[in-house]
């Protein structure tokens, strides 16, 4: 344990587990007097010989302040809820279509690629003009809220991708400005993130992104 968490801020603490995920080895705690959210690593569930907590476990812990805000440094008590939540489904993402290499999208089957019929006349069609891409600078609307998710997807081309929350809740979009803005230059599929988002809960932007 670190220097910094040895100097506890408060003892005896109530709280109860807001997410708890084995496989990341953490998870946040509600504070009982409303005042907010303390980190909670695994590590002090070890050590008081606890096994992984429920959402809704009542525990009774000491927190000292670390380097991203309160962090648990100690159990004394854990009371798991007298129903355990049941488990929630995660929102399912509809198949994506593809289209024939040799054939693009839209074009009738049957007719070469690039020509189209007009009244019993073939044609070919003029290709499309190649429009200047401009990075979406997020606009905030709403409190900021920081969180944790893994990055979805991030395409080169579109210089835009999501990120998948730990909780319950929308995807989050991000783009190449976003990561810039963060002193990023690019991240892939898969990696763990801790982000600030603001919008509305149905389509969060993050104002910032950082690697875990």
């Amino acid at each position: 344990m670190s220097e910094e968490l040895k100097n506890v801020t408060a003892t005896n603490v109530t709280a109860t587990v807001k997410w708890f995920k084995p496989e990341k080895g953490f998870g946040f705690v509600r504070l009982a007097d409303g005042s907010g959210e303390a980190f909670l690593h695994a590590s002090v569930l070890a050590a008081a010989s606890l096994p992984n907590p429920v959402e809704g476990t009542t525990v009774v812990c000491d927190l000292a302040q670390g380097a991203k805000g309160p962090q648990v440094v100690a159990i004394h008590s854990a009371t798991p809820p007298e129903t355990p939540p049941a488990p929630r489904a995660r929102n399912q993402r509809p198949p994506r279509t593809t289209a024939s290499a040799s054939q693009p999208i839209g074009q009738p089957m049957g007719q070469p690629a690039g020509q189209f019929d007009d009244g019993g006349e073939s044609y070919a069609r003029p290709p499309k003009p190649q429009r200047e891409r401009r990075e979406r600078q997020a606009e905030p609307a709403g409190p900021a809220t920081m969180a944790y998710g893994t990055v979805r997807w991030y395409n080169l081309d579109s210089q835009s991708g999501l990120i998948e929350p730990w909780e319950d809740g929308a995807t989050v979009y991000f783009d190449r400005a976003t990561l810039r803005q963060s002193g990023l230059d690019i991240v892939a599929d898969g990696e763990d993130v801790r982000y600030l988002a603001v919008g509305s809960e149905d389509a969060p932007v993050a104002q910032r992104v950082e690697l875990i």
